[in-house]
């Protein structure tokens, strides 16, 4: 389980868009966003890196926690 924190999110427009961006590179992820503590559990066979990268290109710079 990877768990980011994500300062950008905001709302659930955001955390609709990371559950998107991490479907595209896994459609079988389990994706879960914590608009409040603006965090995201991913539980997905995708590269750490991969999902930092494609999460970047959506505008949300996450670090791993």
């Amino acid at each position: 389980m990877l768990t980011l924190q994500i300062p950008t999110i905001s709302c659930g427009h955001c955390a609709r868009a990371i559950t998107e961006a991490v479907h595209e590179l896994d459609p079988d992820a389990r994706v879960e966003v914590d608009i409040d503590h603006k965090k995201a559990a991913i539980d997905s066979r995708a590269a750490t890196a991969d999902i930092l990268a494609r999460l970047d290109e959506e505008g949300f710079t996450a670090t791993e926690v």
